[in-house]
């Protein structure tokens, strides 16, 4: 028996709420166990890492519905976030913040990992479903052009604009005076193909929309379309990829799901990060001391990012391509680990996941963000956007993450309806 309406929503679409030790709810998708194979069949017939914690296997994932939020306010208060829908999502907090925030909700609950976004990336794929967001400040790119001032637009031109559709009505050079919300003599609105607002003071200034309150985008805005499914998973904010950081542009990563542990330890210090070393004959790899020689980086080659044994040229510039144009040296990475792939670091064969990658090649610890954002216009979002520009101290209104939880610690089962989403895989 549920006991809100919230409740009431969450257990009809078949998710899973968790409370946190004053009763406070966060509501999540279940995602049952699955082989690698299974995802994509180029992969290993193993159970994907995603459900490997600490060496045992999961017969569940629990991902937040939402991204990351406070009841009330941006976080800032530092209390716990939670998955909730229809607020703003948590911002301007640094990745360590957010994590330390999402896991004061209660036992089993921390931040969404690289392995579980490997896993929802190759989900997506496999079922063609290629969700949109909020990336050009309200709506979603590929739904309207952005209203530009100083552009000139013809009568029957459609443009977005704070998550609205307007046609022009009568040509004219568009300036912030003639805006589509406030020139009805030159505009005409059409319909609502964003969400709701949720920073009306964040940019005053051009009075562009940026983040989005959680859940109000359409229904193209969540994971298959489905009505309880994952929502905002690219778009509005690009999310921390826990249990993935770069490290003078080497790929560091935790074994298996291990992040997903509410004590992991996933500081700059910890002695849990493991670089890849690639297997010379096959697709496997070993996971060694940060450091080895012959371990996986990130360089830049012939105009792509390029997968290499060997640092880069650290001249501090950001370097961008399309995920499934990411590229691997032949010569000294013959086989691609499996492990990346699972991981949606790098992509499949035949790979159709939109999103732009960003990694800058400079020294020091960066931390992955991904998905795009409110500004990231429609070709760079998408299930392999990803943000490798900034390191883990960066707070920006962009940056976000998403909570996660493990289904097998029986003291969250309380009274809450546990439904299984199968349907959604």
């Amino acid at each position: 028996m549920t006991s809100s309406p919230l409740e009431f929503l969450a257990s009809m679409y078949g998710n899973v709420i968790r409370y946190d030790a004053d009763g406070n709810p966060g509501i999540f998708v279940r995602f049952p166990k699955m082989k690698s194979s299974e995802l994509d069949e180029n992969l290993p017939e193993h159970t994907h890492p995603a459900f490997i914690v600490n060496g045992v296997e999961q017969d569940a994932i629990l991902i937040g519905r939402y991204a990351a939020a406070s009841p009330a306010g941006n976080g800032a208060d530092g209390g716990a976030l939670y998955s909730l829908p229809n607020v703003p999502p948590a911002h301007s907090l640094s990745a360590d913040a957010l994590l330390h925030q999402m896991r004061m909700a209660g036992d089993g609950i921390t931040g969404m990992t690289a392995a579980d976004r490997g896993f929802l990336l190759l989900l997506a794929q496999r079922n063609g479903w290629m969700p949109k967001g909020n990336s050009d400040f309200g709506h979603c790119g590929r739904d309207a052009a952005p209203f530009t001032p100083g552009e000139s637009v013809a009568a029957g031109d459609v443009r977005g604009f704070r998550g609205w559709s307007f046609e022009c009505i009568q040509a004219h050079t568009a300036s912030e005076e003639r805006s589509p919300d406030a020139a009805p003599a030159y505009w005409r609105r059409l319909r609502h193909i964003g969400g709701t607002e949720a920073c009306a003071d964040a940019d005053a200034q051009t009075r562009a929309m940026q983040l989005t309150l959680s859940g109000s985008g359409p229904l193209s805005w969540t994971l298959g379309g489905a009505p309880g499914g994952v929502s905002d998973i690219v778009g509005n904010q690009s999310e921390a990829d826990y249990g993935y950081r770069l490290v003078d542009c080497e790929i560091q990563i935790l074994a298996d799901n291990d992040a997903a542990s509410p004590d992991a330890d996933l500081t700059a210090e910890s002695a849990a990060w493991r670089a890849i070393l690639p297997n010379a004959t096959n697709d496997g790899c070993t996971l060694v001391e940060p450091g080895t020689p012959g371990t996986l980086h990130w360089t830049w080659q012939d105009g792509a990012l390029t997968l290499d044994t060997q640092e880069p040229e650290f001249d501090g510039q950001i370097r961008e391509t399309a995920f499934d144009s990411l590229a691997a040296n032949s010569e000294r990475v013959p086989a691609v680990p499996h492990i990346l792939r699972e991981l949606g670091i790098f992509p499949t064969i035949n790979c159709t996941t939109p999103g732009t990658c960003a990694v800058r090649m400079a020294r020091g610890e960066v931390i992955p963000r991904r998905g795009g954002h409110y500004a990231s216009t429609s070709a760079a979002i998408g299930m392999g956007a990803l943000d490798c520009t900034q390191g883990r101290e960066s707070a920006q209104l962009r940056y976000g993450a998403r909570p996660r939880a493990m289904e097998s610690i029986e003291t969250f089962i309380l009274d809450s309806t546990v439904l299984d989403t199968s349907a959604l895989a």
